[in-house]
């Protein structure tokens, strides 16, 4: 090699060796995936640990899980059990996946279960029964840690009454959601108090004047209750955000509405160190929607707000806090991912930047309606077309879902060079150049000498 082309070489190789260095101390320090025109530009793929579906030859679907010491209880509707009925399905899985118990649960017409809490002697399970009549009233059960009926709580009138979730409080439980039979015939934000032997202490509508519905809520620092969901406050199908803080007498604190021209729709919240932080849908003008997230201060004013989906329809079902800081956001996707919608797992920081967004999933549809972070993997639990029978997809004959991921995680959202990976390509190189450094000097002696 001449001395011209080994210097080129050098050049180059020292070119290479900068790169490297500033692409992974981008990936160890950067906080944003790339975001244009709020859409996201990559996403990267999960790695699924292990994924198990439950259910049988109709339509079966999760809607939430808890964690427990010893592994998940899995809540949701079950079609599969009783001809012609829909009856409420708890079960519970070990840290694998695999089943230790399940139990059904049928009131009326039809059951089904849309929440858990775990409690220190079992769980509060909030759900809905359903009546021939079209009436649906409001179910709410404590379960022992073996799935045995400790007390039993229907609640409604004679039109829909639905409920979406509950907490508990410092004297009880809080549960929440619609109403028609209490308000004036049209959907009323509805909170029912109980106390911890399943006896009703107040039943309240909120927001009568507008169609308002209730989805999620959590406790206060002071002990009220903030409770989030959406209302039309123009009666034209277009709402907003809905944040309530009521006393434990039921008495109202304040309540707000966030939004714009667009319509977006509350789903779940979850209490940080300064305020909330609520995630929901947001309509889109390229597509259908898009997630938007929220956090608002203790007192409802609003922070930041945050797009996040891409060129197709995109919605968030849950957040919940991160362990090592940040939100995470489950839901599912038609932009991202191999199929019809995908499982959608992204994390935003606390200032609200994104910092990762990945899916999993297949050719079919897959929806997820909840996230329990463990160490270093993420549990999501929804439904799923019936793995390896194509002709069934999206005909409603849905199993649960349940699957582990863990993630290649940089900091910009890209597969980029982790330290290990920087080390082992960066040391061939720089014995590279200084071996051809070594020769050229050797030359340029030899020369000298001659």
């Amino acid at each position: 090699m001449n001395h011209t082309k080994t210097m080129k070489v050098i050049v180059a190789l020292l070119t290479l060796l900068i790169f490297l260095t500033i692409r992974v101390s981008s990936a160890q320090t950067a906080l944003s995936l790339r975001v244009i025109d709020d859409t996201l530009e990559s996403v990267l793929p999960a790695n699924t640990v292990w994924e198990k579906t439950y259910g049988g030859s109709v339509d079966d679907r999760a809607f939430f899980s808890v964690p427990t010491s010893d592994g998940y209880l899995v809540v949701g509707s079950l079609s599969s059990m009783v001809a012609n009925a829909t009856v409420g399905w708890a079960l519970k899985i070990d840290v694998n996946g695999n089943e230790v118990w399940n139990k059904t649960f049928l009131e009326g017409f039809g059951t089904e279960l849309r929440y858990a809490v775990n409690l220190t002697d079992g769980f509060l399970l909030v759900g809905n029964q359903f009546m021939v009549s079209g009436d649906v009233n409001g179910f709410v059960e404590k379960i022992d840690n073996q799935g045995i009926i400790i007390w039993q709580t229907l609640i409604g009138g004679e039109n829909v009454d639905k409920l979406f979730s509950g907490m508990i409080t410092l004297d009880g439980f809080a549960v929440f959601g619609l109403t028609q039979s209490y308000g004036n015939n049209q959907s009323t934000a509805w909170v029912i108090k109980f106390n911890n032997d399943g006896n009703v202490i107040w039943n309240k509508t909120f927001g009568q004047t507008y169609p308002t519905t209730l989805r999620s809520g959590v406790l206060a620092q002071d002990g009220d209750y903030v409770l989030a969901g959406y209302t039309d406050l123009s009666g034209g199908n277009n709402y907003d955000f809905y944040l309530l803080k009521v006393h434990p007498d039921s008495s109202i604190v304040w309540n707000k509405s966030y939004g714009g021209v667009q319509s977006e729709k509350a789903y779940s919240m979850t209490k940080t160190v300064d305020g909330y932080v609520i995630v929901g849908d947001i309509e889109s003008q390229t597509s259908s929607t898009d997630a938007w997230v929220l956090k608002v201060a203790e007192n409802g004013s609003k922070l930041w707000a945050k797009t996040v989906g891409g060129q197709e329809a995109d919605s968030p079902a849950y957040v919940t806090k991160s362990k090592d800081g940040g939100y995470l956001v489950a839901g599912f996707t038609f932009s991202f991912g191999q199929g019809q919608r995908d499982f959608w797992l992204f994390k935003i920081s606390d200032q609200g930047q994104i910092i990762y967004s990945c899916t999993q999933g297949d050719a079919g549809f897959q929806e997820a309606y909840c996230v329990i972070e463990e160490n270093n993997s993420y549990v999501m639990v929804g439904w799923t077309d019936p793995i390896g029978q194509p002709a069934l997809i999206g005909k409603k004959m849905y199993d649960f879902c349940i699957t582990e991921l863990s993630i290649t995680q940089n900091g910009d959202g890209t597969l980029g060079l982790q330290l290990t990976d920087y080390v082992i390509l960066v040391f061939p190189i720089v014995l590279l150049a200084i071996f051809l450094i070594f020769k050229l000097s050797k030359k340029d002696k030899n020369k000298i000498k001659i």
